[in-house]
């Protein structure tokens, strides 16, 4: 299974104008096309930062509906007005090497990136942490792998209904023999740097 994300810089002063076209694009592709994208914003991040994010079996499948989209007069040509508003868009494909659980308000994101001696060892290190906080805190935590960007880059997905139970995973695994072993394990296969985003959904599915 694969996940793709744009990411949409507003010009400035444009923000709601970029969510109001984001909210009408999303709608129109999964009502025409019947794809399940979702809309969101970073909180405790760069609140002037739009994603637009699906989730798709197989890149046959993302390649037939961006297809579909190229060929859309209408989608196109809302794209072509946007650059009026939207000073910059990045688009990226990861593959989800272990599914997250279902989508809801709120997700977080931890980012870190493998060293490059170690990408298989930190790849089955990731997947076993995946299955340990999952069990610890009963939501499924995504893992995603790059298919385009920096390819040494790992991302956990986890959602929640709110900040706070986001918040309440983390602490609850802070405090977790288990946890604070399995981490420590780690420690040598990852650059010192690791990045922790929230985002609220504007439109999910």
């Amino acid at each position: 299974m694969y996940v793709t994300s744009r990411e949409l810089t507003p010009a400035p002063g444009q923000l709601q104008q970029t969510i109001a076209f984001g909210s009408e694009i999303v709608g129109v592709m999964n009502s025409r096309y019947g794809s399940s994208m979702a809309m969101s914003t970073e909180i405790g991040g760069d609140p002037n930062k739009i994603w637009i994010t699906g989730f798709w079996e197989s890149l046959s499948d993302y390649q037939s509906f961006q297809e579909s989209n190229m060929a859309d007069q209408q989608i196109m040509a809302a794209g072509n007005m946007s650059s009026s508003f939207i000073e910059e868009m990045k688009d990226q494909i990861g593959q989800i090497i272990r599914p997250p659980g279902e989508r809801k308000a709120f997700a977080q994101m931890h980012r870190g990136r493998v060293k490059s001696v170690n990408l298989h060892a930190g790849v089955e290190w990731a997947l076993k942490m995946g299955d340990y906080v999952s069990g610890l805190s009963g939501t499924e935590a995504g893992l995603v792998a790059p298919v385009t960007g920096d390819q040494y880059e790992l991302i956990f997905v986890l959602y929640a209904d709110s900040l706070h139970d986001l918040r309440s995973m983390v602490e609850q695994w802070s405090v977790d023999e288990g946890y604070l072993a399995l981490f420590n394990e780690g420690i040598e296969l990852f650059e010192p740097k690791f990045e922790v985003t929230y985002n609220l959904s504007l439109i999910h599915i």
